[in-house]
């Protein structure tokens, strides 16, 4: 499966910015509902939704692995946390994302905090 991002690029090569001085904040990722990803039957993985780690070139492991996300909720359309942008970072983060026959379909772009913000 190959992921998107809002502007058509791969998820890959899609970085979501975080300016500097930017608060707190929430950041929902959302499985668009569209006719493709019905007919997959795709759903966030809710017993294990989210990971994350500062950028090493790699995937992710497991969990939340930096001081600078805070995982919120998520459901089978949706993850969301909070993102505290209080350092300089690069986080390279992991959707884990199921089909309608339960295999894995992660997706993984990145969060690009300039820091500091307030979310201390």
């Amino acid at each position: 499966m190959v992921w998107s991002g809002p502007d058509g690029k791969p998820a890959k090569d899609h970085k979501l910015k975080i300016g500097q001085g930017a608060p707190l904040d929430q950041i929902e990722i959302r499985i668009k509902s569209d006719k493709s990803a019905k007919d997959l039957g795709l759903c966030i993985d809710t017993r294990g939704p989210f990971q994350v780690a500062q950028d090493n070139g790699q995937c992710p492991p497991q969990g939340i692995n930096t001081d600078q996300i805070e995982f919120v909720s998520c459901d089978s359309d949706s993850v969301t946390i909070s993102n505290k942008n209080s350092t300089a970072c690069t986080l390279r983060y992991q959707v884990n994302v199921l089909d309608k026959d339960g295999n894995q379909c992660p997706c993984d772009p990145i969060i690009q905090n300039d820091g500091p913000g307030s979310g201390m």
